[in-house]
């Protein structure tokens, strides 16, 4: 440990909350396409995203969309309260698509490299 703090490796200490015990029993995964791709947009939506509490994980993709976010949220009501009010507020969305996970079958914070494939 004190080698990989001293490398670099480590970016921060964090405590990881269940979300389902704490009234958080759904995840999102929402697929985002912009209007536009200018990087001024690009930087701007993703400072738009890192603001909001609900959205877990943020990453600008390659593919058929731009953005794929992962989401908590108590239940439907509040999945609808979070798009009006909060991801839909964002300039510059022309199209979103939610997918919900049933169940979680792997969760993991960082991968151990002593067990991972050769770099």
């Amino acid at each position: 440990m004190k080698r990989l703090e001293e490398n670099g490796a480590i970016e921060k200490y964090v405590a990881v909350l269940n979300h389902a015990n704490l009234g958080y029993n759904n995840i999102a995964f929402v697929e985002i396409t912009l209007d536009k791709h200018d990087d001024k947009v690009l930087d701007r939506f993703g400072t738009a995203l890192s603001r909001i509490p609900e959205v877990m994980e943020a990453y600008l993709v390659t593919g058929d969309y731009d953005y794929l976010i992962k989401v908590v949220v108590r239940d439907t009501d509040h999945y609808e309260r979070f798009l009006r009010q909060s991801l839909y507020r964002i300039p510059g969305i022309r199209q979103s698509r939610t997918t919900f996970g049933l169940r979680t079958l792997k969760r993991q914070i960082s991968i151990d490299p002593s067990k991972a494939g050769p770099p």
